[in-house]
């Protein structure tokens, strides 16, 4: 059966047919005041049966689009691989480890109910030796099948009848049942994980063509064979397959039973993961300010700014016993002008960000020979800049830089794509 698809996005409204169909919980969601409604409270995906959910970031494609898309349930191959491929980098190169302990990569950490990390445990397996292949065949005395020739021959009574040489019993080749299934198994947790997350891996199948048995809905059998089969093998790397394949199962039994059949694999940072991608976006193709001084101006061709900012603390801010600090997230000086930008990663703005004006005015007097202070705030949406706050002159005195901060917004899936350009 294909998959159905199901889109939304982060902060905005869910849908109630959705909600049901995927049983989304106060973990999933939130209730917007502004919208009066429940609304995503995550970025990432929602597996249940055959039905897929996509939460997208914030503003990364128009509400109209999202409402095509599930009329449609059409697959967006694309921006699911591209949605999965930012997680995954930012997760391999942060080393985050939230509270998940299962993977959707082999150092990925962030929260994921599907048995991931003894699936590539065993696929490791798999590409290292192929499908388990420990001595299949045995051979016994008597019965139907193909002969053992030399068995027969070695073991078997020789009977001359009419001048006939007679072997009896016939020595018999069985394949070992055994082997049969774990063979079945691997392949099973292979294919299956690599048909429901197509989107994510561009690993190949098995190609084994294995029996139709129902895995899922047969758990508790499955386990106890293979518990019983872990017994019967002697090489520790079949062993500790076997034992991954047990791993596999339980680990799944025991998600189907806590969350109603559902496949979570979502995060609950990508404002962490927007921080990352806004400093390289800067980074690559920041050239300046506008003429207003109230809009940034950017280069796609460029791929090296000759502007240089860096995430930065500054610990020695306070001399009180708390020792208070700051924490810039993109900050440069080129010796003239001190840029402050900040990346938040917001649904809208609504509230002066004090924080940001703090900075402002903490980091003033600290850089030599300023001659300008830009401030910014660098949010997702349609491209645009708008003025975040614009200090009245009553209150500047003889401040003359520094007195207004900027909302520049940029394209979220633009900023995705160039976070996984090389």
């Amino acid at each position: 059966m294909s998959a159905v698809y199901y889109y939304g996005q982060d902060g905005e409204k869910v849908d109630a047919t959705i909600k049901m169909l995927f049983d989304l919980d106060e973990k999933e969601l939130r209730w917007s005041t502004a919208l009066n409604a429940s609304v995503y409270d995550f970025v990432g995906f929602v597996f249940r049966e055959n039905n897929i959910l996509i939460v997208f970031p914030k503003h990364y494609c128009s509400v109209s689009d999202i409402i095509l898309l599930n009329d449609s349930h059409k697959e967006r191959a694309y921006d699911i691989g591209l949605l999965y491929g930012v997680i995954k980098k930012y997760s391999e190169k942060a080393g985050v480890s939230s509270k998940a302990k299962t993977y959707i990569g082999a150092q990925d950490g962030y929260d994921s109910d599907y048995p991931f990390k003894p699936f590539f445990d065993i696929y490791e397996y798999f590409q290292k030796y192929g499908l388990y292949k420990e001595k299949d065949v045995k051979v016994v005395p008597g019965g139907s099948g193909k002969v053992s020739w030399k068995k027969t021959i070695e073991k078997a009574q020789k009977i001359v009848s009419e001048g006939n040489l007679i072997f009896a019993p016939l020595y018999i080749k069985k394949k070992n049942l055994n082997s049969v299934f774990i063979t079945d198994c691997m392949a099973f947790i292979i294919d299956y994980t690599l048909d429901t997350f197509h989107n994510f891996f561009s690993l190949k199948n098995t190609g084994y063509k294995r029996d139709r048995f129902d895995y899922l809905n047969s758990i508790d059998f499955v386990i106890s064979q293979l518990n019983q089969y872990k017994n019967r093998v002697f090489k520790d790397i079949h062993k500790q397959l076997i034992m991954n394949m047990i791993s596999f199962f339980d680990q799944y039994k025991r998600r189907t039973k806590s969350k109603g059949g559902k496949i979570h694999v979502n995060i609950k940072y990508f404002d962490k993961i927007w921080q990352e991608m806004v400093g390289l976006y800067l980074n690559k193709h920041f050239v300046g300010i506008d003429s207003t001084g109230e809009g940034l101006i950017f280069d796609e061709t460029q791929t090296h700014s000759s502007i240089v900012f860096e995430d930065k603390a500054y610990t020695d801010i306070d001399d009180s016993n708390h020792h208070f600090y700051i924490d810039a997230d993109h900050i440069a000086y080129d010796g003239a002008a001190l840029f402050i930008f900040d990346s938040k990663y917001y649904f809208e703005a609504t509230h002066l960000n004090y924080k940001q004006y703090s900075y402002n005015e903490i980091l003033r007097y600290y850089y030599s020979g300023i001659m300008n202070i830009y401030n910014a705030l660098l949010m997702p949406g349609d491209e645009r800049h708008e003025l975040h706050f614009a200090l009245n002159s009553a209150y500047t005195g003889s401040r003359l830089v520094g007195n207004k901060i900027i909302e520049q917004y940029l394209s979220t899936k633009k900023v995705m794509e160039e976070y996984l350009k090389k």
